[in-house]
């Protein structure tokens, strides 16, 4: 086991790209990174992009749409993140869509126990038995408690990569009724955006705060839990959710308050992009991020 550093400072930064779209079954998602390093091309030499190579799958694709590719894909960025973690160095993971997370988790957690904040518009808490859609971007929460195909939850290392009653859910505002259910069954802690909204977004937050305080903690960063409003390059666009400056308060603020290991920045679907807002708002997240773990 090695050392996280608290709050993840006087580390390096390492970005790792995942173009993946096949766990959310929707074209765009494959030129995430493509497209945001044509924005902003100081990010050329800086993006380690992972290739997604589709493999072959067994039909009908029990278990989730594209089985093998996403669990492959997960594979190879598990690996790579471990890497960079036992390398003391912090990875972000931008994407792509939020299977990637899967491995993400199974990356870091093999090196330390950690907590997920999963700040998001759904809860991502399908199983393939409960799934309407069968797309794995909606299963990587529950995946990654244990809940979930053996070829993703066994990813990188087998068993469970988290414990329920370490992960937080925040700025939830589209469940579906079974996941609700799972969700509810097994105490998994949920923020919804009604909720956050009631209290307000300093209360609830604190509260988050509190409970992570000075433990290991991976976030997983939906796009799509800010406000469509402000940016709209995501594929699942709910109403409601978080500002702008509440996802950057929420970054900034866990790593002061937390031993941060890794963020996950998914979901960015540059086809959906109006006014170069969503790229604009990644860079702002990663140079944040950046600047707060020097």
């Amino acid at each position: 086991m090695i050392k996280l550093n608290k709050g993840g400072r006087n580390l390096n930064t390492k970005i790792i790209g995942v173009p993946l779209n096949f766990g959310a079954n929707r074209c765009g998602l494959e030129f995430s990174i493509e497209n945001f390093i044509e924005e902003y091309p100081q990010y050329k030499d800086k993006i380690e992009s992972l290739e997604v190579a589709k493999q072959k799958e067994e039909f009908p694709m029990k278990g989730g749409k594209y089985l093998n590719t996403v669990a492959k894909t997960c594979e190879d960025v598990a690996e790579k993140v471990n890497k960079v973690v036992k390398n003391n160095e912090f990875p972000i993971i931008l994407g792509g869509d939020h299977a990637i997370a899967i491995g993400s988790i199974a990356g870091v957690s093999k090196e330390k126990e950690i907590g997920i904040l999963w700040m998001d518009a759904h809860g991502d808490m399908n199983t393939p038995e409960i799934s309407g859609t069968g797309h794995i971007h909606g299963m990587p929460l529950a995946t990654s408690i244990g809940h979930g195909h053996s070829k993703l939850v066994n990813c990188f290392y087998e068993g469970a990569k988290v414990k329920k009653e370490n992960i937080v859910l925040f700025g939830t505002r589209d469940i579906d009724e079974k996941e609700e259910k799972l969700i509810n069954e097994l105490g998994v802690k949920n923020y919804t955006w009604d909720m956050i909204a009631e209290m307000g977004f300093e209360k609830a937050f604190a509260e988050v705060k509190e409970f992570f305080r000075n433990k290991n903690l991976h976030i997983s960063f939906d796009l799509d839990g800010i406000n469509p409003k402000e940016i709209t390059a995501v594929g699942t666009p709910v109403i409601g959710g978080l500002s702008r400056e509440m996802g950057k308060t929420l970054i900034s603020e866990m790593i002061d308050t937390a031993s941060v290991t890794s963020i996950d920045i998914v979901e960015y679907n540059p086809i959906y992009e109006k006014e170069k807002e969503t790229s604009e708002y990644i860079d702002e997240l990663i140079k944040l991020i950046e600047n707060k773990i020097k």
